[in-house]
Formats: structure tokens, C-alpha cells, sequence
């Protein structure tokens, strides 16, 4: 009787579900087992055993009943169908009571949480799998203990050239060199990712430059490395094939600026001689000419100095960029130097009866630069202003003192430039006006050689503009030749002066 008690105190308390079958019919429940299924214990006792599976779970069910008659126990996991609807999983035990083997034990254990995170996990690896399988990158699993490569995704397969077989197992230097040929190039647990250009040798001996990464990972409690690598062969031809057009590409432009400076010494003296003589001409030295023949020869001598001046802007542009122009500095006052500067403008703008003014501040003084090129900045940004501003128009030049900065600006009330215009401006024969039916002249090497004189210098040089409204272009050089008491940045500061221009610049 004692013992009997103990059976039912053990059958009644205990965590697992207990049923006692005999065919389809429950005989007995445990409370446990009716917690489980979501049923009060007379309702299970009147029902099929069966009608509690899944269509799908059931014949396996009957397969592992059949198996514990035939085998008096048997183990197993199942599904089973709650009150609710809800499917479970269930990890069952049985086995028969009797002789006869028509009665049978079932234990059943809840072992949904289990079976979902399993199938999470499983989920996971299945991602993980695609990933690696589908990933444009080489990869590689080593043992961190050996080096030995235990697996290798398809991209690893085709770079290394060898079948699968072949690699796994093998030391991962056998195939991946560092710069030490020989030497392993796994990195040292303590570091989290090792990335470094390394040598790939193939099946066919051929050297495959990589970019690898190297990441140590615990995998059930063993220690790894994840190397991924990609194959840098197309990028380095490309860099290659990049620097050899690079080096054409300065190869040819150094021929050019050569060819450019030896044509323009070419020209320059028969232009010479040209522009001479018919000067000679026009002073009537040999003896009076018609109208006629002073008009053409008065064109001569105009056109000849055009041109003369457009060579010489070439000249110039060559030997800047082949490195042969030098700056000749010597201390000089701006007042000869706008004298210079106007003497030369002045024709062309009476011819278009434009107002010319000229001002320099009182207390400048005087500044070490290139005289000559000082004088052909000026000359170029004041002949653009004179170019394109209408007749009766008005072009201020204006010079200031500010630290140790001189300050130019050339302001004039011209047709002004479109916004998508003014990024061209100082590049080297791109002109604004560039249509077939161009009604300004010039090479477009102007500004560019503004540009490049002004740096030369170590200044800098900028603008403002309005289309229909006019320009204002300013540039600052060092006033004893180089910066001395301020830094690089601090020139910049005063921010009025790189954006703030009005129409009549007045300091």
C-alpha cells in the first residue's frame, strides 16, 4: 500500500506530463499533463488519444507506438495539438506496463523553447551559409591552434585555383604570403582585425595580390580566424595602367609646352621685325605716305603687336607649365607701375570712351614683387574689363595696404558673368564667348595666366560679378615678397574682402 502511495504521489507531482493509454484511450493524466494540453482530466479520459495530434505529427506518432509494442519502450519527439489550437513540441518517452504490451507508459516533456531556438539557430547558420557562399569576397575558416583551414567559400576556391579537397586541412600559408615569404600571416588572437596586402600563389604558380582581413571568432567554445580577402589583380592593372597614362599624359604635355615655346621664339622674331619696320613706316623716316598707305600700314604695326601679345601669352603659358618660369623680384613703387599700365591701356579704352581711374592708397609705400609680371596682371585683368564693358562705361583700379598684403581690385560696369561661366574663368583657353559668332576676341590665357603669376607670388586671386551689372576682380601678393608676421590662415580672415564688392570699388 506504501508503495503504491508513493507511485501516485510521484505520478500526481511530478514535471512531466504523464499519460496511461490503452490504444487510443488515456486511462489516466497526471495534473501536469493536463496543464499541458489545455484539458480538465475527465475531458482527456473520454477522448481519442489521436485526436490530439497534427495531421502531420500523427503517423509518426503511431510508427513510435507500434515500435514501443514491438520493443516494450521507445523514444521520440513529436507534435501535439493544445485546447487553444496551439502546436507544441513535445519530447516523449514510452514504453508498455503489462505483459500483453497493450498498455503503455507515456512521458512527454515541453520542448517548444528548445525546438525554436534550435530552428533559430539552424536559421541563422542557413544565412550565414548563403552569405559566405554568396559573398564576392575570399574566405577562409582557420583553427587558430594549427593554422589548418577546416573551411572555404567558392570565391577562395576559384582565386586558389585548387578543388576544395585539396585546401581544407592544409596550413593557410601554403597558399596566403605575407611580404616574408613563408611566414604565417594570421594575426595574434589579442588583435582584433589584421588588414594587409598579401600574395595569393595559384594552381598555375601565378602571384594573385590580395587585401586580407583577419578576425578571431570563438565557435562552441574553439578558437578561429575568419580571414576575407579580396583580389586586388584588376585594381593594381588599373593603377597600372592609370600611372602609364599619367606619365603619357605629362610625357605629352611637357612636349607640348615645349613645342609651344619653341614655335613662339619661331614667330616672335619675324613678328618682330614686322612690328618694327612698319613703325619705321609710320614715322615717315624714308618719306611721306598717302592716307591710304599709312591706314594699311597703321594696321600692320596693330595687328602685329596683337599678335605679338597673344604669342608672348603663350610663351608664358608653356614655360609655367614646364616649370621654366622664375620670378625676378626687386622693390618698386605702384605709382610708375599704374603709369606704365595706363599708357598702355589708354588707346584702348579712348576707343571706347571709357572712364579709366586709378587709385592707390597714401600710406602703401613701396612692395617687393616681379615688376614686369605685376604689370601684366593688371594689363590683363584691365584689357578683360575694357573688352567687355559698353562704351561710356566705367573700370576702377584700386591698390591698398592691409598688414603685409597688397590688395588690387579692377572693377568695371560690364556685361558681367553667368554663374555657370565663372568656373571656367581662370582655366587656360576656355573662353566665355565662345560661340561662332564671337564678338570678343583673345586666347582665353588672360585670367589663367593671372591665376598662375599670382601664385607663383603666394597670393591668391578672386572675383565677384553680376551679369548685366559688371565684375570685380581682386587679387593680394606679399608686400615684402613672402608672408612674415602672419600665418596662412590668418590671411583669409578678413572676410569682407573676399566677398564684399561693390560696382565703383572704393576701399
Amino acid at each position: 500500500m506504501a508503495k503504491e502511495e508513493i507511485y501516485r504521489s510521484l505520478f500526481e507531482q511530478s514535471n512531466d506530463a504523464i499519460f496511461i493509454t490503452k490504444g487510443e484511450r488515456i486511462l489516466e493524466v497526471n495534473p501536469k499533463g493536463c496543464k499541458l494540453l489545455g484539458y480538465d482530466r475527465s475531458h482527456l479520459e473520454n477522448i481519442s488519444f489521436f485526436s490530439l495530434f497534427t495531421e502531420e505529427s500523427l503517423p509518426g506518432f503511431q510508427n513510435a507506438l507500434n515500435a514501443t509494442l514491438e520493443d516494450r519502450s521507445a523514444f521520440f519527439e513529436t507534435k501535439i495539438k493544445r485546447s487553444d489550437n496551439t502546436i507544441i513540441d513535445l519530447e516523449v518517452s514510452s514504453s508498455s506496463l503489462d505483459d500483453q504490451r497493450k498498455i503503455l507508459l507515456i512521458i512527454a516533456r515541453d520542448i517548444t523553447l528548445r525546438k525554436e531556438s534550435e530552428r533559430l539557430v539552424q536559421k541563422e547558420r542557413e544565412m550565414l551559409s548563403a552569405l559566405v557562399e554568396k559573398n564576392l569576397c575570399g574566405i577562409l575558416l582557420i583553427e587558430a591552434s594549427s593554422h589548418k583551414i577546416v573551411d572555404i567559400n567558392p570565391v577562395a576556391i576559384k582565386t586558389i585555383g585548387r578543388p576544395k579537397e585539396e585546401i581544407i586541412g592544409n596550413i593557410c600559408h601554403h597558399f596566403i604570403f605575407p611580404t616574408d615569404v613563408g611566414k604565417c600571416p594570421i594575426s595574434d588572437l589579442g588583435q582584433s582585425v589584421d588588414n594587409s596586402e598579401r600574395t595569393i600563389i595559384n594552381a598555375q604558380k601565378e602571384l594573385i595580390p590580395i587585401l586580407k582581413s583577419v578576425i578571431p571568432v570563438s565557435i562552441e567554445d574553439k578558437e578561429y580566424f575568419v580571414e576575407c580577402f579580396i583580389d586586388l589583380s584588376e585594381r593594381k592593372l588599373t593603377e597600372k595602367k592609370l600611372l602609364q597614362a599619367k606619365y603619357a599624359a605629362e610625357s605629352a604635355s611637357r612636349a607640348k609646352s615645349e613645342f609651344l615655346s619653341n614655335m613662339s621664339h619661331e614667330l616672335r622674331t619675324p613678328l618682330n621685325s614686322i612690328i618694327g619696320f612698319s613703325d619705321i613706316l609710320l614715322e615717315k623716316v624714308f618719306g611721306d605716305l598717302n592716307d591710304k598707305q599709312l591706314k594699311y600700314v597703321n594696321n600692320i604695326s596693330v595687328s602685329g603687336k596683337h599678335l605679338l601679345r597673344l604669342i608672348n601669352d603663350i610663351l608664358d603659358l608653356s614655360k609655367v607649365e614646364a616649370g621654366k618660369m622664375e620670378l625676378h623680384y626687386s622693390e618698386f613703387s605702384i605709382g610708375p607701375v599704374f603709369d606704365e599700365v595706363k599708357s598702355t591701356i589708354f588707346p584702348l579704352s579712348q576707343a571706347k570712351n571709357l572712364e579709366v581711374e586709378f587709385k592707390i592708397d597714401t600710406d602703401f609705400g613701396d612692395m617687393k614683387a616681379d615688376r614686369s609680371r605685376l604689370i601684366q596682371i593688371l594689363y590683363n585683368l584691365i584689357s578683360n574689363a575694357v573688352k567687355f564693358t559698353p562704351e561710356g562705361g566705367k573700370i576702377s583700379v584700386y591698390c591698398k595696404k592691409s598688414g603685409n598684403r597688397a590688395i588690387f581690385s579692377v572693377t568695371d560696369t560690364g556685361i558681367g558673368i553667368s554663374p555657370e561661366d565663372q568656373k571656367y574663368l581662370f582655366e587656360p583657353f576656355k573662353q566665355i564667348d565662345s560661340g561662332t559668332n564671337r564678338h570678343y576676341g583673345g586666347t582665353g590665357l588672360g585670367l589663367a595666366l593671372v591665376k598662375y603669376f599670382v601664385d607663383m607670388h603666394k597670393g591668391r586671386v578672386w572675383f565677384t560679378s553680376v551679369q548685366g551689372k559688371g565684375s570685380s576682380f581682386k587679387f593680394e601678393l606679399p608686400i615684402n615678397g613672402q608672408y612674415e608676421t602672419e600665418k596662412p590662415d590668418d590671411i583669409f580672415k578678413d572676410s569682407a574682402l573676399k566677398v564684399v564688392v561693390s560696382a565703383n570699388f572704393s576701399g
